[in-house]
């Protein structure tokens, strides 16, 4: 038991440096991501994005860490003649694997209920936070702020009125296309902006549409723009599969696909996500969605049996040899399962549940074999 404990530790602690390791690296790359969608509506939306980003990257740097740490962990015990003392002491050395089995197990419980139940949402939250911090930077502009931006939304002013903080002087402003409209660029000598509810009011007075034929002005006009089409927040796109969690996902799958079954193709004309099921244009790609999240639980067990014979089979090599084959293992999988295996899935080459769980049988199937090299050795 002590034996096990002391391996249990030693997995933990390389699981957060690995994992911290590549955090410290994506926080750059997220930063980025953040600023590219919500960096016009403020510093304070950039830092609160943030946290939402990294929880989706967790399915991806938990199980590579989980991997670095297997290998490394595995592979200092061979190196230090660990894993020969304990041979020789009458222990059977896949005893040390139960460690890595407890931990992997518990890994994939916690990664498969983030993706399973809070992703979903989370995808659409992301819409929702944009959403809101725009409305909140609407209502309280700071004083002196003469430009605008979220989404395709955007206003560049001369100056602001200083009594009316709403009020913008010689304005320079795009409008996104909505529906049945384009999108415009517009000159106005003043703009009014305010918030209704989730509807952004433009206020728009002496505006001017020019280019090199036309030069039209008129002497008034509201534009009403509804920031639930605009960041994709509306009650209709809520509803959509993509946002629903696995059991309410499998419910619709099973009902869209009985209902093709019982009644054809036809029964479905009308029909929309708001009804409980899904376009049949997009059933096999809601079911290949599904089963992605349930084969994330078996990435952990797979990158187990992977790394430990790695680390034991390179253990008279650098520790740099084995975590380069690890990242390696993690490149191809990644690769393999999301792009290869969607291809599959689309072009219907095989099963959806095969596409998805394709890598991590084959990985796991390999793993067995050179982890019974392992033994024998």
């Amino acid at each position: 038991m002590k034996l096990e404990l002391y391996v249990l530790r030693r997995l933990l602690a390389g699981l957060v440096f690995a994992c911290g390791g590549m955090a410290l690296v994506a926080v750059p790359c997220v930063l980025v991501h953040a600023v590219a969608k919500v960096a016009g509506i403020g510093i304070g939306a950039v830092l609160g994005y943030v946290p939402i980003l990294l929880l989706e990257l967790a399915p991806y740097l938990v199980p590579i860490g989980f991997l670095l740490s297997v290998v490394s962990t595995y592979g200092r015990m061979a190196a230090d003649n660990e894993w020969t003392a304990i041979s020789m002491a009458g222990v059977h050395p896949l005893r040390m694997l139960r460690p890595g089995i407890v931990l992997a197990l518990a890994l994939s419980a916690g990664l498969y209920f983030v993706e399973a139940e809070l992703s979903p949402s989370l995808n659409y939250q992301k819409r929702t936070y944009g959403k809101n911090s725009a409305m909140q930077l609407l209502k309280s502009l700071n004083p002196g702020r003469t430009e605008l931006r979220f989404g395709e939304f955007y206003l560049s002013a001369a100056e602001r009125d200083t009594v009316d903080r709403n009020l913008f002087r010689q304005v320079f402003l795009h409008l996104p296309a909505t529906e049945g409209k384009p999108a415009q660029t517009i000159f106005a000598q003043e703009v009014q902006i305010s918030v209704e509810g989730s509807t952004l009011l433009v206020d728009l007075r002496v505006p001017r549409w020019a280019d090199e034929r036309h030069d039209l002005r008129v002497g008034r006009l509201v534009v009403r723009m509804d920031l639930d089409k605009v960041f994709g927040t509306n009650d209709k796109e809520r509803l959509h599969w993509r946002y629903q969690d696995s059991g309410e996902l499998s419910a619709r799958i099973e009902r869209t696909e009985g209902l093709l079954a019982q009644r054809g193709p036809g029964a479905l004309e009308g029909l929309s996500h708001e009804h409980g099921i899904i376009p049949p244009a997009n059933l096999r790609n809601a079911s290949y969605s599904l089963h992605t999240r349930q084969a994330l639980a078996l990435i952990c067990p797979m990158f187990l049996l992977l790394g430990m014979p790695t680390g034991l089979f390179l253990r008279k090599g650098s520790q740099l040899a084995s975590l380069a084959v690890a990242i390696g293992y993690a490149l191809v999988y990644y690769i393999v399962s999301m792009r290869i295996g969607k291809l599959l899935s689309v072009n219907e080459v095989v099963p959806t549940w095969f596409a998805a769980f394709g890598a991590s049988l084959v990985g796991s199937a390999l793993g067995l074999i050179l982890l019974a090299r392992a033994a024998r050795q």
